[in-house]
């Protein structure tokens, strides 16, 4: 298996393809295995790299307590200078979407554009019963892990999608499964600043939001306001998509990033 020693953290990351370098953050309670269809995808056209974030998926040592966004953006920049990289896209989805802006607003010159998929936002003020049902989870998860995945999780609406699709729920299931993170993991150390919320006028990359039309109220609402917040960024609701939009409809997610990433050039007439 590969990995990169920095930080004293052993990160475990795949690579491939050839072209601009494009960085790939999984959400919570995943690993990289979670991003492998858009890697795969952008792989004809850039040097894709997916990673097990801190913490996460088969990345050592394991974490038993939160990670400051704050250090979770350094690990990034220590493993692009790790792969001698000075620039890099961004292709994240659920908290990476966190980790990627929080590298953007701290590393301007080194953040190329950034693609966020069903983003959340630190700082966002999620309704009463979504933060009610968090809380529940994360609790829960404390107690014992697999049984808060099956009893609490995987039943929610979120997951519709992907189970109305052949073997797109046994996928995303086993990979949650498989690399099971400490539930203090999921906690976040609150900032003494301003939380990303307040912070998104200062994103300076181009940035394209995706979220799916089935997506949680709140998780659609939050993609809207990372947008509204972002100078010039674009916004993109996917039809008949939900949570994990880039593998239940990873073909439109792709021509999307495509469209994202490489536009087509202007011609004069």
């Amino acid at each position: 298996m590969p990995y990169a020693g920095v930080r004293g953290q052993r990160f475990y990351y795949e690579v491939g393809g050839e072209g601009e370098f494009v960085v790939l953050l999984h959400g919570v309670l995943a690993s990289a295995d979670i991003m492998e269809a858009p890697a795969t995808g952008l792989a004809s056209g850039f040097r894709a790299a997916r990673l097990d974030r801190r913490g996460c998926g088969r990345t050592t040592p394991p974490t038993d307590g939160p990670v400051p966004l704050n250090e979770e953006a350094d690990d990034i920049l220590a493993l692009l200078d790790w792969f001698s990289i000075e620039k890099t896209h961004f292709v994240a989805h659920d908290e990476g979407a966190e980790v990627a802006l929080e590298f953007a607003l701290r590393n301007p010159g080194r953040t190329g554009s950034l693609a966020l998929l069903a983003p959340s936002l630190e700082g966002f003020s999620l309704s009463p019963d979504a933060a009610a049902a968090a809380a529940d989870l994360r609790a829960s998860l404390k107690v014992d892990v697999s049984k808060a995945l099956q009893e609490k999780l995987f039943p929610s609406a979120i997951f519709d999608a992907a189970r109305e699709r052949e073997g797109v729920f046994e996928r995303i299931e086993d990979i949650f499964r498989r690399y099971p993170q400490s539930p203090g993991r999921l906690d976040r150390i609150p900032r003494a600043g301003a939380a990303l919320a307040g912070r998104l006028g200062a994103v300076s990359a181009r940035t394209f939001v995706l979220v799916g039309e089935r997506d949680a109220d709140d998780r659609i609402r939050c993609a809207k306001a990372i947008a509204a917040g972002i100078p010039e960024a674009e916004l993109a609701i996917l039809p008949e998509a939900s949570r994990f939009l880039h593998i239940e409809e990873s073909r439109a997610v792709m021509r999307r990033l495509t469209d994202f990433f490489l536009p087509e050039p202007e011609f004069e007439r």
